[in-house]
């Protein structure tokens, strides 16, 4: 791979993405909305060699008519509206997620990429094992859902247009640099501020990622995957929550107790098939370098030093 366009490029995952790729000689465009240069002092692309085409996600069918390079590799999409908040529910924006989704394989197909590697989420999963009263109350079914319609319908635009399409399913990406409530981050932040956690039984599995072999894992399937497999952007380490949560734990606050059982847990239980990366490992060569507790220490660090 010599040469990669992305979209979404300034948030957590896809600048580690940008940092991975340029790490090892890629040439990468970064499609970012107009405007960008006026903040780009505060952006996690600051001072990297990066070329970078204006463009809003709603409009990225125009990118070709933008766009005066042609021949790339690869294409990775990051893009996604509405990732917060009551905007998970509203059908309109994920409905609209879907369709510049599909734009942008036709884009990337008109420019001549090779190759869309998109980005799936382990709740796609969940569709497939909820039952009963569960799917009457998931809040974010909607998402769920099209991100599965995303998946499906993205492969058939690549077959008609030509081009390669890969799916991969991120599992729980954490790390430095991230500022989202997501679960690390915000038990990190609670944890040192000396708040008791109120939990689950912790009896779900789960599995998690730092940032920089998450990126990793794109790379290589940017540079080996193949079209149509699964595969799954994880450590290849599924345990039970509590076993993690207890891990980060007794290294952020080992005088802390955490409130296992005080909180009731109405979400999917996921098997732990659904975390495997053998597909991931075989295709492409993928071995994570970060331990969960390693990597903890690191976010730790970052967040006590920002904080």
């Amino acid at each position: 791979m010599k040469r990669a366009i992305i979209t979404g490029g300034t948030g957590f995952v896809g600048s580690a993405v940008i940092q991975e790729l340029l790490a090892h000689q890629v040439e990468v465009w970064a499609v970012v909305r107009p405007g960008f240069h006026q903040h780009m002092d505060i952006s996690r692309l600051k001072d990297l060699p990066v070329h970078y085409v204006e463009c809003n996600f709603h409009e990225i069918a125009t990118l070709p008519d933008k766009l005066s390079e042609r021949g790339f590799d690869v294409w990775y999409q990051f893009a996604w509206d509405g990732l917060q908040g009551e905007a998970l529910t509203d059908y309109t924006t994920q409905l609209n997620n879907i369709k510049w989704t599909l734009d942008a394989v036709v884009a990337a197909a008109m420019i001549g990429c090779k190759k869309f590697v998109g980005s799936g989420s382990i709740s796609q999963y969940e569709l497939q094992v909820e039952h009963g009263k569960n799917d009457m109350h998931d809040k974010h079914r909607v998402y769920k859902t099209a991100k599965l319609a995303c998946q499906y319908m993205g492969n058939s635009v690549a077959q008609a247009s030509g081009i390669e399409f890969i799916w991969p399913i991120i599992t729980n990406i954490y790390g430095v640099g991230e500022s989202s409530p997501r679960l690390v981050n915000s038990m990190i932040r609670n944890l040192r501020a000396g708040k008791h956690q109120s939990l689950s039984e912790g009896e779900q599995i789960y599995d998690f990622i730092y940032i920089t072999d998450a990126a990793k894992a794109f790379r290589l399937i940017g540079e080996k995957g193949r079209p149509g497999r699964i595969y799954t952007i994880a450590q290849g380490r599924a345990q039970p929550l509590k076993y993690f949560l207890t891990a980060l734990r007794d290294i952020v606050a080992p005088y802390e107790e955490l409130g296992f059982g005080e909180s009731e847990f109405n979400g999917i239980y996921l098997p732990a098939e659904a975390y495997n990366i053998e597909q991931l490992q075989s295709d492409t060569g993928f071995v994570p370098d970060v331990s969960f507790e390693e990597g903890i220490r690191r976010t730790a660090n970052w967040i006590e030093q920002t904080v």
